[in-house]
C-alpha cells in the first residue's frame, strides 16, 4: 500500500494520508481554503515482489553453518 501525502495548496500545511481515493475534497482548518484533488489513476502501481514473498530466506543468502 503506497501512502500519499496530501497538503494545504494555500498554506502548505499537512491534511491527510491517504492510500486509495478517486475525489477528496478536505477544508484546511487553518486558512480554510477548500482542497480538491482528483487521482491520476484510479488504482494505485502494485507492488512487485521477486522471488517466494512467503519464504523465510527471500532475497537474502543463507548463513553460513
Amino acid at each position: 500500500m503506497v501512502l500519499m501525502e496530501i497538503r494545504c495548496k494555500q498554506c502548505n500545511r499537512k491534511l491527510a494520508n491517504v492510500s486509495d481515493y478517486q475525489f477528496i475534497e478536505i477544508k484546511c482548518p487553518r486558512c480554510r481554503h477548500l482542497n480538491q484533488q482528483r487521482a491520476t489513476s484510479s488504482k494505485p502501481p502494485k507492488e512487485t515482489h521477486r522471488g517466494y514473498p512467503n519464504h523465510s530466506l527471500d532475497g537474502r543468502q543463507a548463513p553460513p553453518s
